[in-house]
């Protein structure tokens, strides 16, 4: 197990490396002069040539690109154009809320999935497995943003059930309220929002849960335990469960890269104060700097998940390690 965990550890090095040389050289591909469009068009030309100079855009991408690293090694991103102040800060100070978004997104996405993937396996060919597999489908389809949408009219404006917007609610912060109370208000602002992504991303686990729940339990070992007499909750809990769960742990990496991601356009939705919604000021501003930062650090996220996720495949299975 150790030696798995330092090979994938290893891994990471070129993985990040190509990652930061991706993300910078997409952000030199933009069309239009970040400069030009930071100060306005009315801007003199020593203003921009002086803003070139100090963003780096009158040298040779790949000197900008061993500039950018070197900083990124030492913990500097650079400073912020837009905001004044610099990156890792601004970034880190995002982080928490995205971070908190997609990690309950995906803990929802992977109960639901995972839950209904079983339920159609069990009732394989029978009614309830129609009808499960019809709302997979459906999750899969629908898009995030127009979900989210949906589910502010219903529980936001027509029963007026959930917060429309925000993280949290300015009064009730501001007014001292306890620790319970002020954990249950970031918990209704962040319903909405989570369930826009976990029902998308439960639509794919539960659909790979069900192939891999109906080749499970038609596994010789799980066989030899239904002629034992043994139940089937037991069957499944203790026998068939740690299967699926390898089965799936990739899929479950995957989707948290959907997670991070959509969380971009579901930020900025439901007014989220999240990194997301701080890349789409930052697009609209070109901000090169806090854009590369902010989309490296969602990245580097979405790397470390990945390799969780294998790590926690592996010791669910250990023959993946020959994979």
């Amino acid at each position: 197990m150790s030696r798995y965990v330092v090979q994938r550890l290893l891994l990471l090095v070129p993985v990040l490396l190509g990652v930061s040389l991706v993300v910078f050289a997409v952000m030199a591909l933009v069309p239009g002069d970040p400069a030009l469009a930071i100060l306005g068009p009315y801007a003199t030309p020593e203003r921009l040539a002086e803003l070139r100079a100090a963003l780096g855009l009158d040298q040779p991408w790949w000197r900008r690109w061993l500039g950018w690293l070197g900083g990124i090694l030492q913990g500097d991103l650079g400073r912020s154009v837009s905001l004044e102040r610099p990156v890792a800060e601004a970034v880190l100070e995002r982080l928490g809320p995205t971070l908190l978004l997609a990690a309950t997104a995906l803990l929802l996405g992977t109960v639901l999935g995972l839950a209904a993937g079983l339920l159609a396996a069990l009732r394989h060919n029978r009614a309830t497995d129609r009808l499960v597999t019809l709302a997979v489908l459906l999750g899969i389809s629908v898009p995030p943003f127009w979900l989210g949408l949906l589910l502010m009219l219903l529980f936001a404006v027509w029963l007026g059930w959930l917060p429309a917007s925000g993280m949290v609610t300015p009064w009730l912060w501001g007014g001292g309220a306890g620790a319970m109370a002020l954990t249950v208000d970031v918990a209704r602002h962040l319903l909405l929002p989570s369930l826009s992504l976990a029902l998308v991303a439960a639509g794919v686990i539960g659909r790979i849960g069900r192939g891999a729940a109906l080749e499970v339990l038609a596994a010789d070992h799980v066989r030899l335990c239904r002629a034992r007499g043994l139940s089937a909750r037991r069957i499944l809990l203790v026998h068939a469960l740690k299967g699926v769960l390898a089965r799936v742990m990739p899929v479950i990496g995957l989707q948290a890269g959907f997670v991070l991601g959509g969380a971009v356009y579901i930020e900025t939705i439901f007014q989220w104060p999240g990194l997301g919604r701080l890349l789409v000021d930052a697009i609209a501003a070109r901000d090169l700097l806090l854009v590369q930062g902010g989309v490296l650090v969602l990245a580097s996220a979405y790397v470390l998940v990945n390799l969780a996720t294998d790590m926690a495949q592996h010791a669910l299975d250990r023959r993946t390690a020959a994979a």
